[in-house]
């Protein structure tokens, strides 16, 4: 199963779990988002309460930004996906993997999803209750939901074993069912009113149809008696109609004759037309011909004395042009020449000024890169100045500050020498020396110190002080050894050490020749090997150091070897304080704080509590000097104020500050000094490093100026002097360029001279050849001469071709004038033709519509086409219609109408005088008699309707209709309550299943119920039964819990874990029983001490062997038991998820 979600709640980017089979832990932080992953679960499976999701709305689940810094907007949709595995068939739909998804937008919209096809929350529904995972969610327990499980009524635990025994769809449908046939009652007594109601309307409606019946059958004879009428005029009609189109037929014919005679005599005539246009147009173009070749003629003689005169005219300009163009050219070539001179000179006086100008530049640049480099060395000389400087000011500083530190810790080692004196009884002259040698070194001092000490002898300390003396006895003994002096302590436990040690850290140590008589002392002195090496605990150790607990021993060690040399004190003296230290302090513990020392006291005294505390320094008299290592150990424990904690009272310390202190602080005021001095040391050489530094500089940045200032002067003479040179060079080039252009103009006027030239001798050449433009008259007059005898012959030619076209189209013009007379006849026929034509037409169309009157007459009458009233009415009487085509075609336009209703009515008054009288039940059929007796038929019948009286046309429809829907209520009746008697036996059936089913699962979850609450309760006994068992089917469900040595009868009795685990019971009996595919625990574990969640572990193990588990957790045994673990972090208000598959961790391990 996995689990994706988008835009839900704190989760603002796609975040997917992959839960693996087994127990999957969530964990994290309190407000990471952990809970988050139950509501997406709840959600996306149905969940329509906002309470139910921890929110005010449903609004709440889409993700609603990162809070104020707006480091991420809110999104506008949530979307959460849940897959299922499939691959066993469990739910209905045909596929391995199913996906439920869930939409929500901003907007207020929801859209549902399987498998990606749009879905209602009703199918949702359906489907997860296959498997077990109904819309009650008992499958995802929430925090604090399980008090809410225990003291649920009975019906709502009823409500959880049925929706775990998946008759919950069952149930829903079966209220369905109900509600249906309440909706097929109520729809029965409404269709027994109906047809009730139906009942008392059929009599009277059944009369009148009656009544309807035979008025119909009346209007049927009626419309037949009128439909034999209208075919025989009908007939009469047709005749008429085929008399106008044999007329109009003829017309057409003729007319189509004529117009074929005209269109072919239109064509001749065209055609006449059209060969008279075009002769018409070849004269027109032979005359203008005859005219364009005279006019050619006319122009070509006045051309012809044009060019005598132009002739003569350039005879004399080619020889003056010729002329005038030599001297031009000799002239450019002279001043051509005087310009080149000039131009030359420029140039070679342009190239000096080049050269020394661009040396110029040369000598510009190398000052401006010497200006550079001292401008560089200057500022790098300033800035390492300025940097010496800063260091100077800076290790100034620092040797004031050192200076200060130095007398401020001399002044303190002072005082603390003087203090540790008097704490330790010196006399006056001892202090004065001590004050007047602060600045010599700890080791010296702390050695005349120890020499000057004095003390008595104590007990205490057994055969390992040799000699010690409490402060202020007076007693002294040369070369003697404090023991403070050869110990080394942490600062933070130097008064805990001083409590500890008691007179131990005063006295003094001497050598054995010195030590008074020991006879009255037991034993001797242990070896290092037999000395006590305890520090913690072993049992507590662990516990102890987490606490910060520390061992006196190592708190309070001898000095090293090398503090010791420094010191003056030898190895033998170090071990014996060593072994005296370990004496005094084996047993005792250093805690941080007195709440520390408190609990260090309890787990000491919980580990052996046979043992009172035993007073200081106590020893069992029988035990001998070698057992030492090896008897029990009696704790003490001092907190870092110095007081004692033993099991029954508090040990305070006196007031003030001890010798041990004093040493200590000493000590550490010493060392302050020694490093203040060696900062001291340090800050002055710095000094006057950086006064070295400083002067360096300043002699750097002199230099640097002043190489600075020759370069800039150097380049200031360079760049005048290649300004200088620029102007220069600047006029000589104007000077040069105006040479340059005086040249071009002159070599313009030498090749444009030139030209010319050319252009004159080529002219020149041309006339005296022949072939230019202007050839010499003879040339001209010549070919004047030959063009007018061509022009002349062709003139002639074109004449005589103009009198040829003329006489033809003298002829075509008379053909013409004949076609347009014979076209003018046939028009005058075909224009009488269509006169008859058109007289044709309008009877044949009179004709027509009458035809057309008398259809619409006979469709509103008889219903029936004409057609179909001729069919069934052609046999008639017969009607006198012949008629002259072409004399009805000459006759006025009312001539056929006229005698057409005359024949009609002389043949109807002949029908009238032969049918007198007839007997109505021997009449002939109306197609065979006469036109009268047709009419007195139909008249009769009409009298017959007359007399029914009012008569409601509707009433037989409406009758048949009622009785239709009559009959139709009362089917109708008849399915429903078959329906509901169908519907009242399935029902049954249905109960009868569902009582099966959930005894069935009550009998397995009070099975597993029983086993489960004896695992969590051991001795203890519970059980579920039916409050009502004779009624199986809605009897609530009853817990009865009772653990061991407890007789409750509410369960509100139970204490909180005890609540918690006969819920979790219940919970886990019902998940046993009837599998879900996964089941979500909150934090149900919270309020379990370390053994009952032992037993709750065991139990979710069994469990997670049948179904996916996924808790929210806190405790570490829950997660050390998960297959996978998911941490779920926040930061800006989103939730993030890193996964670890704890299986290939444990294999990694």
């Amino acid at each position: 199963m996995s689990l994706t979600l988008r835009g839900f709640k704190s989760f603002a980017s796609a975040t997917t779990f992959e839960f693996a089979p087994g127990i999957n832990a969530v964990v994290g932080p309190n407000g990471s988002g952990k809970s988050n992953v139950l509501d997406a679960l709840a959600w996306v499976m149905g969940e329509q309460g906002a309470k139910s999701l921890r929110g005010g709305s449903m609004k709440d689940v889409i993700f609603a930004g990162s809070g104020d810094g707006a480091q991420r907007a809110p999104l506008g949709r949530a979307k959460v996906t849940l897959t299922f595995d499939n691959s066993d068939g469990t739910l209905s739909i045909p596929a391995d993997r199913v996906q439920i998804s869930r939409t929500m937008f901003r907007s207020g919209g929801s859209e549902y999803e399987i498998n990606g096809s749009p879905a209602r929350l009703a199918d949702i529904q359906d489907l997860l209750s296959e498997a077990g995972l109904g819309q009650d969610m008992h499958v995802l327990v929430g925090q604090g939901q399980l008090d809410a499980v225990l003291h649920a009524t009975s019906q709502q635990r009823r409500d959880m074993i049925e929706q775990a025994a998946g008759v919950v769809k069952y149930r829903r449908r079966q209220e369905k069912t109900s509600r249906k046939l309440e909706s097929v009652a109520s729809n029965l007594t409404r269709l027994s009113d109906l047809a009730s109601e139906l009942d008392s309307q059929l009599q009277p409606l059944s009369d009148q149809a009656e009544s309807a019946a035979t008025a119909r059958q009346l209007q049927g004879r009626i419309r037949q008696l009128e439909s034999v009428l209208l075919a025989r005029q009908l007939g009469v009609l047709r005749a008429e109609q085929a008399q106008a189109a044999t007329a109009e037929a003829q017309g057409t014919r003729r007319a189509e004759g004529l117009s074929e005679q005209l269109r072919a005599a239109r064509e001749a005539a065209e055609a006449h037309r059209e060969g008279q246009l075009r002769l018409t147009a070849e004269v027109t173009a032979a005359q203008a011909a005859v005219s364009s070749l005279r006019e050619s003629a006319a122009r070509t003689r006045s051309v012809q004395s044009i060019a005598a005169e132009r002739v003569r005219t350039y005879r004399v300009e080619l020889t003056e042009a010729t002329a005038a163009a030599r001297a031009g050219y000799e002239r450019a070539l002279e001043a051509l020449e005087e310009r080149r001179e000039e131009s030359e000179r420029a140039t070679e006086q342009y190239a000096g000024f080049e050269e020394r100008y661009a040396e110029a530049l040369d000598r510009v640049e190398r000052a401006a890169e010497a200006v550079e480099r001292c401008e560089r060395s200057t500022g790098e000389a300033a800035h390492r100045r300025v940097r010496a400087q800063e260091q100077l000011d800076a290790a100034r500083a620092e040797a004031v500050e050192a200076t200060r530190a130095y007398a401020a810790a001399s002044e303190r080692a002072a005082t603390l020498r003087e203090a540790l004196g008097q704490s330790l009884g010196e006399d006056s002259a001892t202090k004065d020396s001590a004050a007047s040698s602060s600045s010599a070194d700890s080791s010296s001092a702390e050695s005349s110190l120890a020499a000057s000490d004095e003390g008595d002898f104590d007990p205490e300390t057994g055969e390992l002080l040799e000699h010690a003396a409490p402060a202020g006895s007076g007693a002294s003994a040369e070369g003697a050894l404090r023991v403070l002096n050869a110990v080394q302590i942490d600062p933070e436990y130097a008064r805990a050490a001083a409590c500890a040690l008691s007179t131990l850290a005063t006295a003094t140590l001497t050598e054995s020749s010195a030590a008074p008589d020991r006879s009255h002392l037991r034993g001797e002195a242990p070896s290092l090997e037999q000395t006590p090496t305890v520090s913690l605990p072993e049992l507590h150790a662990e516990r102890l150091a987490e606490l910060g607990v520390r061992a006196a021993l190592e708190v309070v060690e001898p000095l090293s070897e090398e503090a010791a040399a420094l010191s003056g004190i030898d190895e033998h003296a170090l071990a014996r304080v060593g072994a005296a230290l370990r004496e005094r302090l084996v047993g005792t513990l250093f805690a941080p704080s007195p709440e520390v020392a408190e609990a260090a006291l309890r787990l000491l005294t919980a580990e052996n509590p046979s043992h009172p505390e035993t007073p200081e320094g106590s020893k069992d008299p029988e035990t001998s000097d070698g057992e030492t290592a090896g008897r029990d150990v009696f704790w003490r424990v001092f907190d870092a104020r110095g007081v004692e904690y033993t099991r029954y009272i508090l040990l305070y310390p006196a007031e003030g500050v001890s010798a041990l202190e004093l040493a200590a602080a000493h000590r550490e005021a010493e060392r302050a000094v020694a490093l203040t001095r060696a900062s001291l040391d340090d800050a002055e050489a710095a000094v006057t490093r950086a006064r070295a530094a400083s002067e360096a500089a300043v002699e750097d940045e002199r230099e640097a100026a002043k190489a600075a200032g020759v370069a800039a002067a150097e380049h200031a003479r360079a760049r005048a002097e290649a300004e200088s040179l620029k102007d220069s060079a600047l006029n000589v080039q104007n000077e040069r360029a105006r040479h340059v252009e005086r040249l071009a103009a002159a070599e313009r006027a030498v090749s444009e001279a030139e030209s010319a030239y050319r252009a004159a001798r080529t002219r020149e050449d041309e006339y005296l050849a022949g072939t230019g433009e202007q050839a010499p008259a003879a040339t001209v007059e010549r070919r004047a001469r030959r063009l007018l005898e061509v022009l002349s012959a062709e003139v002639s030619e074109r004449e005589g071709q103009l009198r040829e076209l003329s006489a033809e189209l003298e002829k075509t013009r008379e053909s013409a004038l004949a076609a347009d007379e014979e076209v003018r006849d046939l028009q005058s026929s075909h224009a009488a033709a269509l006169t008859l034509l058109a007289r044709a037409q309008t009877e044949a169309a009179r004709v027509q519509e009458r035809l057309q009157a008398l259809a619409e007459r006979v469709r509103l009458q008889t219903g029936v086409s004409l057609e179909q009233l001729g069919e069934d009415y052609s046999e008639q009487l017969p009607v006198d219609v012949s008629e002259n085509i072409e004399s009805a075609a000459g006759a006025p336009e009312n001539a056929a109408e006229k005698d057409a209703i005359e024949n009609t009515e002389s043949a109807a008054k002949n029908v009238e005088n032969a049918d007198s009288a007839e007997n109505p039940e021997d009449e002939p059929p109306e197609r065979t008699v006469p036109t009268s007796v047709v009419r007195a038929r139909l008249e009769a019948t009409r009298a017959e309707l007359a007399a029914l009286g009012a008569i409601n046309p509707l009433a037989l429809e409406e009758y048949e209709a009622l009785s239709e829907r009559h009959a139709y209520l009362n089917q109708q009746i008849d399915d429903l309550k078959a329906t509901r008697r169908d519907l009242n036996t399935v029902m049954d059936e249905v109960s009868s299943h569902i009582a099966e089913v959930f005894t069935a699962a009550l009998e397995d979850i009070n099975t597993h119920y029983r086993r489960i609450f004896a695992t969590l309760f051991p001795g203890g006994e519970g059980h579920l039964e039916l409050d009502d068992p004779a009624d199986p089917l809605n009897a609530g469900v009853e817990i009865h819990a009772r653990p061991a040595g407890k007789k409750v009868k509410r369960l509100s009795l139970l204490s909180g874990g005890e609540r918690s685990l006969a819920s979790l019971a219940l919970l886990i009996a019902i998940y046993m029983s009837r599998p879900s595919p996964f089941y979500a625990l909150d934090e149900v574990e919270a309020a379990l001490d370390d053994r009952n969640l032992s037993r709750l572990l065991q139990v979710l193990g069994e469990l997670g062997e049948r179904s996916q588990l996924i808790v929210v957790t806190h405790q570490k045994r829950t997660m050390q038991m998960a297959q996978t673990l998911y941490g779920v972090s926040m930061r800006e208000g989103i939730s993030s998820v890193l996964s670890q598959d704890m299986e290939e961790l444990r294999e990694l391990l």
